[in-house]
């Protein structure tokens, strides 16, 4: 049904009118049908089929009825006619952002072997890689790396090609053949500080612990000597993921009662020109206090358009009780942690040695359970 009205001819029209009753009666003798009526401030306003237009301003002239706004696909029209100039340009943009967007301009091969920066151009090239192409999918990017380095191992140990704007930078290690006869570099796994451990997984070498044994910084805990029919033998190099529980101990200061900047939930846009760092706004700051984030909008080479986002801040006084505070500085404690651990170390659990407070603040010592990763490869010639 909706579809059906969506492609009638609807408009709003619009007139003066002292008495609403008296132009009922008028409206009913010419026998217009009305889909909906509005009456405000000595105004009638009207909602009919677009060819009732005529009759109405034709048999009810003294109200002098004015058309307002058109309905379903002819208000879009009307609109697309009176804004296609906007939005040519507007789509016209989009298209060429996006081309430039996924446009390579520029393909650097860095390497200081001029043979192999020759030969890498060359197969890049071979397999289009090469200036005003559009950009390769990650997962193509990673199929080329793979080909290269399977095509050519005994030139490449390494490559990958990085992404920044408009241009490819491909990055390359050579591979540096050499005849080692004899090897006698010991290559044990130790212990880089004290714990516990939970859990180990061994590659190479021979293990030296178990599960729930304490271990100091420093002791090995996978060896590089091995056994082979009863006789001592030493491996290339040991190696393993060695994890166990480690301590840490917090403190942290909380007042009571602080100033903070809160987002107020308005937010506004800019433009930022970016040139090596150094960022431009086409806009003046409609804020006093905000927060930004930023989405790049186009790069070419060392200048980008930023699409600035501003959200407003208001300073406020917030005032926590013991048990907020609390919270909060436990919380507090735990990013701290973080940011000394690596991304395969865990928080396993926290507990509060001592707090004590004053007037205007609280002092907590918070000792922190960890599982970390505390293999580290040591090496001896």
């Amino acid at each position: 049904m909706w579809v059906r009205n969506m492609f009638k001819h609807y408009i709003w029209v619009t007139a003066p009118c002292d008495d609403y009753y008296k132009f009922i009666k008028k409206l009913q003798a010419i026998n217009i049908y009305v889909l909906e009526i509005k009456y405000h401030k000595k105004q009638i306003y009207l909602k009919i089929e677009y060819q009732y237009f005529n009759k109405v301003t034709k048999y009810l002239i003294s109200y002098k009825f004015k058309k307002i706004k058109e309905m379903g696909i002819y208000n879009i029209k009307a609109i697309l006619k009176k804004y296609y100039i906007f939005l040519i340009a507007f789509i016209f943009g989009l298209v060429l952002f996006f081309i430039l967007s996924n446009l390579i301009i520029k393909v650097n091969v860095i390497h200081d072997n001029k043979e192999i920066r020759d030969l890498i151009t060359t197969e890049l090239n071979d397999i289009n890689i090469k200036p005003l192409r559009f950009k390769k999918s990650f997962k193509d990017l990673e199929k080329i790396k793979k080909y290269l380095l399977n095509k050519y191992p005994d030139k490449l140990d390494w490559l990958e090609i990085e992404v920044d704007g408009m241009v490819y930078n491909v990055l390359i290690e050579e591979r540096i053949i050499t005849n080692i006869e004899k090897n006698d570099n010991i290559c044990d796994v130790i212990a880089k500080k004290d714990g516990t451990i939970t859990k180990f997984k061994v590659f190479n070498g021979t293990s030296l612990i178990a599960i729930n044994d304490y271990v100091k910084k420093g002791d090995i805990l996978i060896s590089s000597k091995t056994l082979l029919n009863e006789e001592e033998k030493r491996s290339v190099c040991a190696s393993g993921e060695v994890y166990a529980y480690t301590w840490y101990t917090v403190n942290v200061s909380i007042p009571f009662k602080e100033e903070i900047r809160k987002k107020t939930g308005k937010k506004k846009y800019n433009i930022v020109f970016n040139k090596n760092g150094n960022k431009k706004k086409l806009l003046k700051d409609r804020f006093n206090s905000y927060d930004s984030s930023y989405k790049t909008l186009l790069s070419f080479f060392d200048y980008s358009f930023l699409l600035e986002t501003e959200y407003e801040t208001k300073k406020i006084i917030e005032e926590h009780d013991e048990e907020e505070a609390l919270k909060i500085a436990l919380k507090k404690a735990n990013d701290n942690i973080y940011l000394k651990l690596s991304e395969f170390d865990t928080i396993v659990d926290q507990k509060v040695l001592k707090k004590t407070r004053n007037d205007s603040k609280m002092e907590v010592e918070v000792f922190i359970i960890v599982e970390e990763l505390i293999s580290m490869e040591n090496k001896t010639f």
